[in-house]
């Protein structure tokens, strides 16, 4: 493990903590904001499918975006991970009712060929993040899928972060690997990260 990957471990740690710290009654209240901001975003109201992700305890709660997305008449898709080349593939849900367990307990989707979606440039992609900082840089799980995925779709797609207010980190530590996110919502604000 290299000097990056160990302070990254370390950060993860430290923000899983303050994560588990927020009260109930804090998350759902955070949650529900972002949730609502995410749905006023330009990038929202002008797409037609949205890639979404299904929340961990531990994350930003999605079950209301996900609702959201469908109620609007969008496509969702959801990733499914391919644990070998550490990558995502996106298959369309229809309704929360058909998800079903899959890698590392996350739900996912029904896998059929005929669900597989493509990014376009109509596509608006919500990623996941422990933090982010100033220059746009995230703290994921450190599974590295959303960073293969983005640095293969990043300019073709529109991307929206999703991460706690608290979250925000001046600077976090980064390689060549990591890719910027430039737009983020927290529960306070939109907020644009160009450097």
């Amino acid at each position: 493990m290299n000097s990056i990957q160990a302070e990254k471990k370390i950060l993860r740690s430290e923000m899983m903590q303050m994560r588990r710290a927020m009260s109930a009654e804090d998350k759902t209240a955070a949650d529900a904001a972002i949730t609502a901001l995410v749905m006023q975003q330009p990038e929202f109201n002008e797409a037609k499918q949205v890639f979404a992700y299904v929340s961990m305890p531990h994350e930003v709660g999605t079950r209301a975006i996900l609702q959201g997305i469908l109620n609007a008449g969008k496509t969702l898709g959801l990733p499914v991970c391919a644990p070998e080349s550490h990558t995502l593939t996106f298959y369309r849900l229809d309704s929360l009712d058909e998800l079903q367990s899959g890698m590392y307990r996350i739900p996912v989707p029904p896998t059929g060929a005929d669900r597989c979606l493509s990014p376009d440039a109509e596509t608006l992609v919500l990623v996941p993040m422990l933090a982010i900082d100033r220059a746009g840089y995230r703290l994921g799980a450190g599974g590295g899928y959303y960073d293969r995925f983005l640095a293969a779709y990043g300019k073709t797609v529109k991307v929206l972060g999703i991460c706690y207010a608290e979250n925000g980190i001046a600077v976090l530590p980064h390689d060549q690997y990591d890719q910027r996110i430039i737009c983020c919502v927290t529960e306070q604000k939109r907020e644009e990260h160009n450097g």
